[in-house]
């Protein structure tokens, strides 16, 4: 039944997944507010028109980035769109903020006409309406790349950690896990660990294949985490290893 329901376009071809991650549009900082189930699902069939809203705002004076104060108003068109664009049968995939601009797309059935948009002076919203079958900017703009896709993963953990209060900056014992096809390459990432100061481990897995466990004292505050984990993992990769991240006890 569900299958015909999306088959008939009585239900969504996605499961909503949204996520929050950083980035850089030419030398400005970016802010991407992405749905990953629509990232994932693209391109839709049945949503063939484009749908962007060009806003901008005044922006906190240094990063480009909005203004606490204007975080209401972004938030109020987000809603406003999101409604109007399920209404009329589509779905919003995505917001960008940088350099004090913003962009809201969504996609809409063939012949939907543009939504209206709500009365907001403060970040003078403009509608676009366009076919883009392929949803190449879904494709071209909006998929996270292997840095923003470890960041997400990263960010994962530490909310669950901030859950049970976690003291983020409180260096701990953290535990990193990989695979490899054979043990030559697993000790191969052994050494290169070892000489960033990981006690490490190789033992043979369940399932033919070796498993690499790497420890070490750190923080797992943000942004210093990231670097940590992404070298962590081009490490493990470099060497035909699967990375399968990272985990802690909490500390309160």
């Amino acid at each position: 039944m569900g299958l015909l329901r999306r088959l008939l376009g009585r239900e969504p071809a996605w499961v909503e997944r949204w996520a929050v991650y950083p980035g850089e549009i030419g030398e400005a900082m970016a802010m991407y507010n992405i749905d990953l189930g629509a990232v994932e699902a693209a391109p839709v069939a049945r949503l063939p028109q484009r749908f962007d809203v060009d806003f901008t705002y005044a922006g906190d004076g240094a990063s480009g980035m909005p203004a606490e104060s204007e975080l209401g108003a972004i938030h109020a068109l987000d809603e406003a769109l999101r409604q109007a664009l399920r209404g009329a049968g589509g779905a919003m995939v995505g917001r960008v903020v940088t350099a004090n601009t913003g962009r809201i797309t969504g996609y809409l059935p063939a012949g939907a006409a543009a939504p209206a948009l709500p009365d907001i002076p403060a970040l003078r919203p403009v509608g676009t309406l366009g076919s883009d079958p392929g949803w190449t900017r879904v494709r071209d703009e909006l998929t996270p790349d292997a840095w923003q896709r470890n960041i997400m993963e990263d960010n994962q953990v530490v909310q669950e950690l901030e859950g049970h209060g976690d003291r983020l900056s409180q260096p701990r014992p953290v535990e990193f896990l990989a695979y490899f096809p054979d043990t030559d390459r697993a000790e191969a990432a052994a050494g290169d660990l070892r000489n960033l100061g990981f006690a490490v481990t190789v033992e043979r897995g369940d399932e033919a294949d070796f498993v690499l466990q790497a420890i070490r004292r750190d923080a797992v505050e943000p942004p210093t985490l990231h670097e940590v984990t992404w070298e962590v993992r081009g490490i493990v990769e470099r060497h035909d290893g699967i990375y399968d991240g990272w985990g802690c006890m909490v500390q309160v």
